[in-house]
């Protein structure tokens, strides 16, 4: 009776480090999966706003005449898309609300293209209301949401990020390039350049 409980004590503790080693490799191979979903997106681009009323046999040519309006010094024919469909409309929407639309773009630097012009230029009727996005996985989109105070932050103080792959934010100060791969890491990292981070 004495051992007993030496021996459900050992148990226990041998069962608690499995169960952290099983949670260390879940969250690398959902990690690896996320990553693996972005490259194999990278060429997608995601579209909000394109009316209902344009059928999915009119969305190719919607799109054509859109980026080739976006990006007037690229050729037409560099601006060639694989495939093109609507997403299924999420439950929070109105049934009134358009569907996004993914289009994979053939040429990856017409692609980046395209997605700097976005960000850059003022796009005009009847395309300024239309918003593009990166094509990411739920969980590289929910990292990115959970670094949201850090990216605001930098953004107010004009110090450049970028993300990188697998999901990480790469800060350019002071001529160095800093990784943060989580909030804590990025919360320390800004609070030893003095910098105090947005509320969330």
């Amino acid at each position: 009776m004495e051992q007993r409980p030496d021996e459900c004590a050992d148990a226990h503790n041998g069962l608690a480090e499995k169960v952290q080693e099983y949670e260390i490799t879940m969250h690398s191979l959902k990690t690896k999966i996320a990553d693996l979903e972005d490259q194999s997106w990278r060429n997608n681009i995601r579209i909000r706003g394109i009316p209902e009323t344009v059928l999915p046999t009119g969305l190719n040519d919607y799109l054509q005449d859109m980026f080739q309006a976006l990006t007037p010094a690229i050729h037409p024919d560099q601006l060639v898309v694989d495939r093109v469909h609507r997403l299924r409309r999420p439950q929070h929407l109105p049934a009134t609300a358009e569907r996004d639309v993914i289009a994979r773009i053939h040429f990856f630097h017409a692609k980046e293209l395209i997605m700097k012009a976005s960000r850059t230029a003022e796009m005009s009727d009847p395309y300024g209301h239309i918003k593009m996005f990166a094509d990411l996985s739920a969980e590289t989109l929910q990292y990115r949401k959970n670094l949201a105070q850090i990216t605001a932050t930098l953004r107010e103080k004009k110090i450049a990020d970028r993300w990188g792959y697998p999901a990480k934010l790469l800060i350019h100060y002071e001529g160095k390039m800093h990784t943060i791969s989580n909030l804590d890491t990025g919360l320390a990292k800004l609070n030893d350049w003095g910098i105090q981070v947005r509320d969330a």
